[in-house]
């Protein structure tokens, strides 16, 4: 069913929890997983106090660190992984990744590191689940735990 998945992540909790269940369908199915992480140029940053260079080298770094950790929990999985970091709006860079490597199935988490870009921008998640040419997942949100994950 699925030979390549794409995982959005940058590195929140619900991007980590996406993680895990991009690693648990890859290995039970053998897929191929690819991570990608979006820097966003549109930063609400943009002014006198703090440099936008400065800002956008810091996504960056946090773009990078969140691809780096999902290959390292593939490699423990014993999943292949590739990475990829891009810049540009989340959801358009996202798309064009699902035609350029074939994916079959985009998993990503309900909301990202900021509620405030969210509420602004718009979710990843909503424009994909609006736009994306392949089943897209959602993980977190307030969804509940696996039973095998859950406390008691």
């Amino acid at each position: 069913m699925y030979g390549t998945i794409l995982l959005a992540t940058d590195g929140s909790d619900d991007a980590a929890a996406a993680l895990d269940h991009a690693l648990e369908i890859a290995r039970s199915t053998g897929a191929t997983l690819h991570a990608i992480s979006v820097v966003e140029t549109r930063t609400a940053y943009d002014n006198a106090i703090i440099d936008p260079e400065e800002v956008r080298e810091n996504l960056r770094a946090d773009a990078k660190s969140a691809v780096e950790s999902a290959k390292s929990a593939a490699a423990e999985a014993d999943v292949e992984c590739h990475t990829t970091v891009a810049e540009g709006p989340p959801p358009e860079r996202i798309i064009e990744t699902i035609d350029e490597i074939g994916a079959d199935a985009v998993i990503v988490g309900a909301t990202g590191r900021s509620g405030f870009k969210r509420l602004v921008l718009g979710g990843t998640a909503e424009q994909l689940l609006e736009s994306a040419p392949v089943p897209v997942i959602v993980i977190g949100g307030g969804l509940p735990r696996r039973r095998d994950d859950a406390e008691g």
